[in-house]
């Protein structure tokens, strides 16, 4: 991931981004923002699902500055549409799942309880086919510390998985946003494939990976995992690498919770 910004140009963000700005400042920087305890709200802004988009500190790309060559966008500007952009995709493949609520449908009204999310909560790095429960205490020397990413070392493949620190926070999200099931965004990864050059065509892969974790109100995990899928290096228009990759990316996780909300009943062979 580059952390400078020098071969970026300054330019005025909009509204949503400078508030979004705000929002990704580290979780321990948060402690002023008190949370109102009168859990009423609107109906326009609750949902049985609700989006945990990732914080912008675990946006970890190497296309940034090929995306800048044709957009012009600064750093920022480009995290945040693609941080924007996976919660829009998510909240468009899940509506056919239930009520979707997203933290972009009113930054204005819910940026103090995503701030109070991540603050409740943190990330360990496990293993992708055996993901531990959200409740579990992590014992490995990997996840979120001292507000920088910790990986122990390791051959395995792994991902970045939630760990609810205070269940409170689900108990409150429930009874404020009506909201059930909840889609954490951990980190997105954009990053070029090793010893995928192709001389005919000069190019190589490069691969979008989304860390996840699908969590019920009582914290329970219900899914969790990394899902990933590959695109050529001569793309860098962020509308096509979101039509691309984050599309079908975020179809598997609705899918996923889809088949957990409403499974399938089981067949029968008759004899």
């Amino acid at each position: 991931m580059q952390k400078s910004n020098t071969y970026f140009s300054i330019s005025y963000l909009s509204f949503l981004v400078s508030c979004f700005l705000f929002l990704g400042s580290d979780k321990l920087s948060a402690q002023d923002g008190t949370i109102n305890t009168n859990t009423s709200v609107s109906s326009d802004i609750t949902g049985k699902i609700m989006i945990v988009p990732f914080e912008p500190k675990l946006y970890l790309s190497e296309i940034d500055m090929k995306v800048n060559e044709q957009t012009k966008w600064n750093f920022v500007q480009i995290r945040e549409n693609f941080r924007h952009q996976l919660d829009n995709q998510l909240k468009l493949k899940l509506q056919s799942t239930g009520t979707v609520l997203s933290f972009y449908t009113d930054s204005a009204k819910t940026w103090k309880d995503l701030m109070y999310t991540y603050k409740s909560t943190n990330l360990s790095s496990d293993l992708v086919d055996k993901p531990t429960d959200a409740s579990a205490v992590n014992k490995k020397d990997s996840g979120i510390k001292n507000g920088e990413i910790h990986v122990e070392m390791s051959t395995d493949k792994k991902f970045m998985n939630t760990k609810i620190t205070d269940k409170e926070v689900l108990n409150y999200l429930n009874s404020k946003y009506k909201s059930e099931y909840f889609i954490f965004v951990n980190e997105l990864d954009i990053t070029s494939v090793p010893d995928s050059y192709d001389i005919s065509t000069d190019s190589y892969k490069r691969e979008v990976g989304v860390h996840y974790s699908i969590i019920d109100k009582s914290g329970k995990t219900l899914n969790a995992g990394l899902l990933s899928t590959k695109f050529s290096s001569k793309e860098n228009n962020p509308k096509k690498i979101v039509a691309l990759c984050f599309a079908p990316i975020a179809a598997t996780i609705s899918q996923k919770l889809s088949d957990i909300i409403n499974p399938k009943p089981a067949t029968t062979n008759k004899k």
